[in-house]
């Protein structure tokens, strides 16, 4: 019969080993995950993985890659140094680097429709992989119309 003391340890290792197990299991589903959306910001601008992730000899390449930090960012709240660090395996960008070109992307994107309708789309994506999307119908729309105007309300 096995004594307390061998079963905390018993117990011990178990829960570690969980713990561990847990913990590999979370670490791919986030490296699928940018994958996923690498995948995925490639097939909406058009170009190769390859290309998006280590090409910095066309400029639509560089854009796709910008883009996709900018998208990453969003997705992950992660900073410029750790996206920096978990896209190397590709190609090594500085911090900096991802941090001036993820703000180049905003202003593209405000300013650019093409950039615009792209993340449009990669933003849905995003938030129904997360189910982020609510029904929009609970969002109230407010309308300011003058005093003397006829309304119609119709719903569909």
């Amino acid at each position: 019969m096995k004594t307390d003391e061998q079963i905390k340890d018993e117990l011990k290792r178990i829960d570690t080993h969980v713990i561990q197990t847990v913990c590999n299991i979370l670490r791919q589903y986030n490296k699928e995950t940018r994958d996923y959306l690498a995948d995925v910001v490639a097939a909406v601008c058009d170009v190769t993985l390859e290309d998006l992730m280590a090409d910095t000899k066309h400029l639509h390449n560089s854009h796709a890659r910008w883009f996709f930090w900018y998208a990453y960012r969003y997705m992950t709240n992660e900073s410029y140094s750790s996206i920096a660090k978990r896209t190397s395996s590709w190609r090594k960008f500085t911090e900096s680097c991802v941090g001036i070109c993820v703000g180049k992307m905003s202003m593209m994107i405000d300013n650019e429709p093409i950039w615009k309708k792209r993340w449009v789309i990669v933003k849905r994506i995003i938030k129904q992989s997360y189910n982020l999307i609510e029904d929009e119908a609970q969002e109230p729309i407010k309308i300011i119309v003058p005093k003397n105007a006829n309304v119609e309300l119709k719903r569909e």
